[in-house]
């Protein structure tokens, strides 16, 4: 479904696993399934400040604004047009975009050898959970009463697990074991100061926007239940969830909020009328593939990811509402969990991701985060589950299984 390959990235060049980033020196990788551009050479990052005044919409649009306009004026100062912007947007406005120029290559694996699945992480990893179970279960119950009682319709309320290890974890196989596991998403990794902020990465399933010229496509997924090691009971999932009305309800929110920003700004606008199965590792997803053709070639997918990012799939719906009750109830800042990470040339092509499947990942330590859509149809124990089977992605690529983590 997607090809966004703009003139300066004509040429796919080979590059083995250990040199598409280096755990001390900044950089960007982005795979898709159709291609992957990544970065060792971060030109200038750029930075942003907060202003009381504005909500997030207002805020968002400014920090866009000013980063399409670096990228305009390092283009005119060192006349290299195949400059880009990489990086990512946070969820909301708490916390700063990571938005850097950089020079990238349009790349892809020269070795296909197999990853190991030894651990990443020595024994005895520490864990602490943010919130505990029955915070979180009770999290679930207190949306739940709202939505009976007020306009909230969804709101996805997340966890975060951060993990200490006696050994530093390796980046490059850490990143190495995501893009492997997921051939059909979108895996990242961005580090500005990897020395100070460590490294951000994550394999989504999840296309937020993308565009090349006038066309612009969109991968949402809301939805979910867990897969079985057993086909036929996996089968029996994937039916399950087909047939499931509370799924079907919190994916259409999803694709009509979408449907409702993009069909202003295109002239025509094709979605499929029910979902899609999609699957990874360890969930079912339904999914539905959005592609439309724009009135204006020329528009910036900046100008659609500020009226895309985040959709209800990751916030809520209404989206002032739901995050301002995910303020109040999740007991930290998502940072660039359920943001939206990806690039952007000078010509305003690019493709961005929602930032799921993720974490910080920081020499001996990491921060994992999970979350879960809720409705007024949802059981807690159920969405408690959907986000303990949504850690093993990070999990499993960290070597690590939940039942020998040390909890305190």
């Amino acid at each position: 479904m997607l090809s966004v390959e703009p003139s300066v990235f004509k040429n796919a060049i080979g590059i083995k696993r250990e040199e598409l980033l280096e755990e001390s020196i900044p950089g960007f990788v982005f795979a898709t399934p159709t291609g992957m551009i990544s970065s060792k050479k971060m030109i200038r990052n750029i930075d942003f400040e907060r202003s009381e005044n504005l909500n997030f919409l207002e805020q968002q649009k400014k920090w866009l604004e000013q980063a399409k306009q670096q990228l305009t004026d390092q283009i005119q100062e060192t006349a290299n047009s195949e400059l880009i912007i990489v990086g990512s947007l946070p969820f909301d406005n708490r916390d700063l975009p990571e938005l850097s120029i950089a020079e990238a290559r349009n790349t892809h694996l020269a070795d296909i050898a197999e990853v190991s699945c030894t651990t990443l992480c020595a024994e005895n990893t520490e864990a602490r959970l943010l919130p505990q179970h029955a915070d979180y279960v009770d999290g679930v119950r207190k949306l739940v009463e709202i939505m009976q009682k007020t306009e909230l319709k969804k709101a996805v309320l997340a966890r975060a697990i951060d993990l200490k290890t006696t050994e530093k974890i390796n980046i490059v196989e850490l990143f190495s074991r995501l893009l492997m596991s997921n051939p059909e998403g979108y895996t990242f990794a961005l580090a500005q100061n990897p020395q100070k902020n460590g490294w951000f990465m994550g394999a989504s399933p999840e296309l937020l926007v993308a565009k090349q010229n006038e066309n612009v496509f969109s991968h949402p997924v809301a939805g979910t239940l867990i897969r079985s090691e057993n086909h036929a009971e996996d089968q029996a999932q994937a039916e399950r969830l087909l047939a499931s009305a509370k799924d079907h309800y919190e994916h259409r929110l999803v694709i009509e909020s979408i449907a409702d920003l993009l069909s202003p700004l295109c002239k025509t606008l094709n979605i499929p009328k029910t979902p899609s199965l999609i699957k990874t590792q360890t969930l079912w997803h339904l999914a539905t593939p959005v592609q439309g053709k724009l009135k204006d070639p020329e528009q910036h997918i900046f100008d659609l990811v500020s009226v895309l990012h985040p959709t209800p799939a990751v916030c809520g719906q209404p989206a002032q509402l739901a995050r301002s009750l995910i303020s109040e109830l999740e007991p930290f800042q998502r940072n660039l969990f359920a943001g939206t990470m990806g690039w952007s040339d000078a010509h305003g092509n690019g493709a961005w991701s929602v930032n799921v499947r993720c974490g910080r990942i920081r020499d001996q330590s990491a921060r994992l985060y999970a979350g879960a859509g809720i409705v007024e149809a949802s059981q807690p124990e159920l969405e408690l589950s959907e986000t303990a089977a949504k850690f093993k992605t990070m999990f499993n690529a960290l070597g690590l299984k939940a039942e020998e983590l040390i909890f305190n």
